[in-house]
């Protein structure tokens, strides 16, 4: 179980994130969509714990929902891209991230075999990462954040970079996971809400407007979201408080 309890989170004197309380299950994929500079980054961030909220608490927990520390609960994050590349090999890159999740011997191998087959980087695992495509090295960071098989999945803008067929493997993982009892939330910038979400959050100006359930619609029937859309969604949220 992942909770927000009141989270505020600011960056220098801004503040982006105001209030929020949320509780997401185990089993759920959780989309969290908004204009930019709504603050869908810094919530995944604080539900990462990648940031620490300025007020507040974040609440993470294993199915059987007793607190525990970053050490018990696997935790995979993916920014939407990385601050700087190291200058190494493909496979060496997702060699030292699973020696960083405590991989090792043959298990770290797998991992290693595994990682470059969904980044679709078999054929160029001694290529540096510099020299390769921006598809190609979102896929790396997508699978290095898979590698020790996270109880808790949460991405930046996770679709960036990637072709087509690229998202349906990552919209696959994350329905895998959910499937199995893990935990996906990810701030997708798109304007295609995948069948492999079963929630969509909608949070402007860092505050949660509102959330719906995707679980029982229609699976031709999956919304797209843009500026309007959005619009409206806001103007039916206002029409039902005054209700």
């Amino acid at each position: 179980m992942i909770q927000l309890d009141h989270v505020t989170i600011t960056r220098g004197t801004t503040t982006v994130a105001s209030q929020l309380c949320l509780a997401i299950a185990p089993g759920e994929a959780v989309a969290v969509i908004g204009r930019t500079a709504s603050g869908k980054t810094a919530v995944v961030e604080a539900i990462a714990g990648v940031t620490a909220p300025s007020a507040g608490q974040v609440h993470r927990g294993l199915p059987a929902g007793h607190a525990v520390d970053h050490s018990q609960l696997r935790i995979g994050y993916a920014p939407a891209d990385a601050a700087a590349w190291p200058v190494m090999r493909t496979d060496e890159f997702l060699e030292m991230v699973g020696l960083n999740a405590g991989l090792v011997g043959k298990p770290l191998r797998l991992a290693v075999t595994r990682g470059l087959s969904f980044a679709g980087c078999d054929a160029v695992g001694d290529r540096r990462l510099d020299s390769l495509s921006d598809g190609q090295r979102k896929q790396l960071l997508l699978a290095a954040t898979l590698l020790h098989d996270p109880d808790l999945l949460v991405c930046d803008d996770p679709m960036r970079c990637l072709d087509r067929a690229a998202q349906t493997r990552m919209e696959q993982v994350v329905a895998d996971l959910a499937l199995a009892g893990g935990t996906v939330v990810a701030s997708l910038n798109d304007a295609r809400i995948g069948c492999c979400w079963t929630r969509v959050l909608l949070l402007d100006d860092g505050s949660l407007l509102d959330t719906q359930d995707l679980r029982h619609q229609a699976a031709d029937c999956w919304p797209a979201w843009s500026l309007e859309p959005l619009a409206a969604w806001r103007r039916s949220v206002a029409h039902r408080s005054r209700e």
